[in-house]
């Protein structure tokens, strides 16, 4: 009699149970792992990379060769979050960003080895890119910003904090352009004056989150238009801006969460009766 053959893991359906329910399962370096096992657990692996939504390899270190696994196998993320990834280049970045033009979320904050080149296919292609975070890239310039405003439309949620390198005039171009944008960080920004905050009082009508701490150039006045023209503004980050007082603060202290709490009333002195 012929012996009964055993099942083996890959008698089970492909893409509808060993994609779809087993290897999301596993994190990134055991899937590195499971692909050089054979021919076959590579294709199994790059079938699960080719379907990814998703992709966050934040704070991660990995080889060029790594990354180019990923940049040639992913091509639907709507979810990208790089955030801390200082050893990757343009190089590595920009065949991954030009197959993914679905992209709905971008983080490369504190991407410490980029230039503002990688961002061209962004810019160019990326039609439906709601969520951008460039916390602390040095590298990110005007022109860059200047592009952005020309070629996208539908930004919400923006970061843009320590960015010591982009000019008060291209932020105001930025808020000229994404009035619906709802969620901005300029912490840090030191070249912010109130002169982006009477824009943001004029065309930021959907706008509910705004940091701006650390901006030290802005004063009560930029403050107090925020309150008077921003209704909907639900939370408001001014810690470090040593002008911004109670004045303006109060107008708002109702309806808005603030980072700083009421100033305390100066103590009347005591007179003892001798």
């Amino acid at each position: 009699m012929n012996k009964k053959r055993k099942t083996h893991l890959f008698d089970l359906y492909w893409e509808d149970i060993i994609v779809a329910k087993i290897m999301p399962l596993l994190s990134i370096q055991e899937c590195f792992i499971f692909r050089s096992v054979s021919r076959t657990c590579l294709q199994i692996v790059n079938m699960y990379f080719s379907k990814l939504r998703s992709l966050k390899l934040m704070n991660k270190g990995f080889s060029p060769h790594t990354f180019n696994v990923f940049g040639m196998t992913c091509t639907k993320l709507k979810l990208l979050n790089l955030s801390r990834c200082s050893t990757i280049t343009d190089a590595e970045l920009i065949p991954m960003l030009r197959r993914n033009t679905e992209l709905i979320n971008l983080n490369l904050s504190q991407c410490k080895n980029l230039s503002a080149k990688c961002l061209q296919p962004v810019i160019l292609y990326c039609d439906n890119l709601q969520i951008l975070k460039l916390a602390r890239c040095s590298w990110l310039t005007t022109g860059a910003i200047e592009a952005l405003a020309l070629h996208q439309s539908k930004l919400e949620d923006v970061d843009l904090a320590y960015c010591i390198s982009i000019s008060e005039s291209c932020i105001l171009i930025f808020i000229k352009k994404f009035r619906q944008i709802k969620t901005l960080n300029l912490e840090g920004n030191k070249q912010v004056t109130d002169k982006c905050l009477y824009t943001m009082s004029k065309y930021s009508k959907s706008l509910k989150l705004l940091n701006l701490g650390g901006c030290c150039d802005i004063t009560d006045k930029g403050v107090r238009a925020l309150a008077l023209h921003l209704p909907q503004l639900e939370g408001l980050l001014v810690r470090g801006c040593t002008k911004v007082t109670e004045n303006s603060l109060q107008l708002m202290r109702d309806r808005v969460h603030l980072d700083r709490r009421p100033s305390q009333a100066v103590p009347l002195p005591v007179y003892v009766q001798i």
